[in-house]
């Protein structure tokens, strides 16, 4: 889970707080408590953390703060300190309507999130993204959150206190929806993925080009383990800086591309929930054997993400490895550091595809043959992404 520093705000960052029920993730599974846990979570990583992420913000809830001291007085600083609060208010936990009503007393700005049907009657005519718990709900609340921070951060938040709040909670026949209408709907969607495919597939083979690249600057200039004994330390210093070099280019390419591929797989995700959408709106008698191939396709997409993403985490860890030694080498580490983060990120919501994907297959037709290895969606493959 994030965390953020406290003297990320001191370097200039928008900092951001989140509130919400957190339950307890040591309670036994199938307790209340636990489930609360994890609903909360899920909501956190999909919805919050999510669209964060794509505005360069670092969320923190309050079972992450790692400071020392009572918990209450941390939350309370957060509360009156920190730029944004993003409040989930589903259920009406009464801390979170505690730690609500202090954040508005002091009239700093909220954004409200909530479950539909789950809203305290005392705060549900405020305006709040609202989500049911189906991942392409959660999947447009991230949208809709992802709007509204962009809104507040070009042009500044309000607190909830104004009667033009700055959340955001569709709502039909009033003049200030106009400016939504050109909304994607699910063709929309669907065209949109389709025209982010190619340009994923050529992200994700240069991804892998710039490792293999970055591993063959790396044998380049690493020198044979006796020459290596009898170098000074400044001649040591001077071979780390021929590196830093040499390595720049390739981990800024990285860093580079795993952003647009990040970008690119939120629209294509986007897509693939508006076809889950309409899988899940037929008959299972109606599903053809083609919705079993495109099922299928999903699995392997995550299925190799996750692979892949293991070799991108084994190679970060190489290079953190690497950073320690020397300064000369933290501008390309902080390219590699934030290009696996990017990476790693994807796959929590991969494999939520993935969930929805073996649901829906087990109540289709089995396919008469086999998929193939050519799924027609982007893959982070082994091959692709292995450093040598």
């Amino acid at each position: 889970m994030d965390s953020t520093p406290d003297d990320a705000r001191l370097n200039g960052e928008v900092s951001c707080f989140v509130i919400g029920p957190i339950g307890d993730k040591f309670a036994e599974r199938g307790t209340a408590d636990r489930q609360l846990y994890e609903e909360s979570l899920r909501v956190y990583d999909e919805v919050g953390r999510g669209a964060c992420h794509e505005h360069g913000l670092r969320p923190l809830r309050a079972d992450a703060i790692a400071d020392t001291g009572e918990i209450t007085d941390h939350i309370h600083q957060r509360l009156q300190s920190d730029d944004i609060v993003i409040a989930d208010v589903s259920t009406g936990n009464p801390n979170v309507m505690y730690e609500l009503g202090y954040r508005n007393g002091i009239g700093k700005p909220v954004i409200l999130i909530g479950e539909s049907g789950k809203l305290p009657f005392d705060i549900a005519q405020l305006r709040t993204i609202r989500f049911r718990r189906t991942e392409s709900s959660l999947h447009e609340a991230r949208d809709q959150l992802s709007r509204v921070l962009k809104e507040g951060l070009s042009r500044g938040f309000r607190s909830v206190a104004h009667v033009g709040v700055s959340v955001a909670e569709r709502e039909p026949d009033t003049e200030e929806d106009d400016e939504d209408d050109d909304e994607p709907g699910v063709g929309d969607r669907l065209a949109l993925a389709e025209e982010q495919m190619e340009s994923v597939v050529q992200d994700i083979e240069a991804m892998g080009e710039a490792l293999m690249d970055m591993a063959s600057v790396a044998e380049a200039h690493t020198p044979d383990p006796d020459a290596a004994a009898e170098l000074s330390a400044s001649a040591r210093l001077a071979m780390v800086g021929r590196f830093a070099k040499a390595v720049a280019e390739p981990a800024g390419a990285f860093r580079s591309r795993s952003e647009s591929f990040s970008e690119r797989m939120s629209v294509i995700e986007g897509g693939i929930h508006a076809l889950f959408d309409i899988t899940e709106a037929l008959p299972a008698e109606d599903r053809d054997e083609d919705t079993g191939h495109f099922l299928q396709q999903i699995i392997d997409l995550a299925e190799c993400t996750r692979e892949g993403a293991t070799h991108v985490a084994e190679f970060g860890t190489v290079m953190k490895t690497a950073v320690g030694f020397s300064r000369l080498l933290r501008a390309p580490g902080r390219d590699v550091a934030v290009a696996v983060r990017t990476v790693t990120s994807i796959v929590p919501r991969i494999e939520a595809l993935e969930s929805r994907a073996r649901v829906l297959l087990a109540q289709t037709p089995a396919p008469s043959s086999p998929a193939g290895d050519d799924t027609g969606v982007p893959v982070l493959s082994s091959d692709r992404l292995a450093a040598s």
